[in-house]
């Protein structure tokens, strides 16, 4: 198996979101643990896949200050095609002057397209950066390819 650059991913929160820090520690102070909900959209630009995206994410940020990304969406390709997506990953702050995260995850693609259709027998894996002063994220997804098995997917 080889990855190959399918596509950037470009996603900013433009609709409703609401986010909860709903427990305390037992000394009284706030707990690290958050919970988190975000619609957005963006663009995807690549070679084989180009169009919009509309989705919603439900993160969570564990004790130790990393988040998981959990989004669903769909991607509306430029030419035509649907595709349904999925996303999880982690998402890490970074050492960096203004607040900026890094982002590691893989992406599930489900579509009837049928020059698509081959991604959903594919997993995306792949790395970013999210820029959490302006809540805008940027992720370049690999496809993996297959080497050694020669035949396609029944």
């Amino acid at each position: 198996m080889r990855l190959e650059h399918l596509c950037r991913i470009t996603m900013q929160y433009t609709g409703d979101s609401s986010w909860h820090s709903p427990y305390e520690r037992r000394d009284g102070q706030e707990g690290e643990q958050e919970f988190g909900y975000g619609t957005g959209d963006g663009t995807v630009s690549g070679e084989l896949l180009e169009g919009t995206l509309t989705r919603v994410n439900t993160p969570e940020r564990r004790e130790d200050g990393v988040w998981m990304p959990d989004l669903r969406g769909m991607i509306k390709a430029s030419d035509g095609g649907e595709l349904l997506l999925t996303f999880n990953g982690l998402s890490i702050d970074g050492d960096w002057p203004e607040p900026r995260r890094s982002i590691i995850g893989h992406v599930g693609l489900i579509t009837e397209h049928p020059p698509l259709r081959w991604l959903s027998t594919s997993w995306l894996v792949g790395e970013g950066e999210i820029n959490a002063r302006i809540l805008q994220w940027w992720f370049d997804a690999n496809a993996s390819v297959k080497d050694t098995v020669e035949y396609p997917p029944a």
